[in-house]
């Protein structure tokens, strides 16, 4: 068992082939939900004025997480292992672009923004409490970071001179895989922050934001689209994996993964949102407003 994917120059085989770095992950992902389900959220706690205000409550054990959040906890996880874990994982580091473009799509427009939903708001607080990573998580929660850090990441993670020599070895995969998934919680952080200091994009605001976060997709996309040749040392060298598919084709594919898919599930997330906003705005209007009293002056 291999700690972590790379790129080989073996012929591609369906023997199972697990990485003991990407179970560690899961593994220690699952060990923190189940802690905080067991015990972590009944424990009692001291806070501070400043949490307590955060939580809108004083002392006491935390509320449990709901069924929407386990849901959207357990797709998380098993879409969490699916990008880390054979075959994807394998296929990704050494033979296909294509399938790096899945992990890619799939870890940071839909598992990243699962994993954030799930995760309970006192178990933010647990996780970064108040100070210095506290810190790190609010200005990484702004747009003004956000932006540039997940649009920046995701271009240089993908573009050949990065890719070809990471992912040749364990620790280079390792590092790339580390940049891109960081890249994807960045991107949702400003929408979907669990922190209960931090606050969201809301509204028209967070749709606008996500709107903007909708072209990083087609940037990498655009070189591998229009290319006629292989841009990826890697997979033009690699071992077919499936018979006549080749490598022109194969980033051909991987450029419309990332364009057409990412820019699909991303904007299903889009309209979501909107109708939710939408929604709220209506039920809002419909509230019946307080009459207002006229306030007559008398004179002495």
């Amino acid at each position: 068992m291999s700690w972590w994917c790379s790129s080989s120059l073996r012929n591609w085989t369906w023997t199972p082939k697990p990485y003991a770095g990407a179970w560690a992950i899961v593994l220690g992902v699952l060990a923190i939900a189940a802690w905080w389900h067991w015990r972590g959220q009944y424990q009692e706690v001291e806070l501070d004025a400043r949490e307590a205000a955060a939580l809108g409550k004083g002392s006491g054990a935390y509320p449990s997480s709901s069924t929407t959040r386990t849901v959207a906890f357990v797709f998380g996880l098993l879409g969490l292992w699916a990008c880390l874990d054979w075959p994807l994982a394998t296929l990704g580091a050494g033979y296909l672009a294509s399938a790096q473009m899945v992990r890619q799509v799939l870890m940071v427009f839909a598992v990243a923004p699962l994993l954030l939903f799930s995760c309970p708001a006192p178990l933010a607080v647990r996780l970064f409490g108040w100070g210095r990573r506290f810190t790190v998580l609010r200005w990484s929660a702004r747009p003004i970071v956000a932006i540039p850090v997940a649009s920046v990441t995701l271009l240089l993670v993908n573009a050949p001179a990065v890719l070809d020599p990471m992912v040749s070895t364990p620790y280079g995969a390792f590092g790339l895989d580390f940049m891109w998934i960081l890249a994807g919680f960045v991107l949702w952080m400003p929408v979907q922050c669990p922190h209960p200091g931090v606050p969201r994009l809301t509204g028209a605001v967070a749709l606008a934001y996500l709107i903007i976060q909708s072209i990083v997709p087609v940037l990498p996309g655009f070189f591998m689209t229009w290319a006629d040749f292989p841009i990826y040392r890697t997979y033009d060298l690699a071992p077919r994996a499936i018979a006549g598919f080749d490598a022109v084709s194969d980033q051909q594919t991987a450029a419309a993964i990332l364009q057409v898919g990412g820019m699909v599930v991303l904007w299903l997330q889009i309209s979501f949102r909107f109708l939710h906003w939408g929604y709220e705005q209506m039920a809002l209007d419909r509230q019946p407003r307080k009459p207002i009293q006229e306030v007559s002056s008398s004179t002495p």
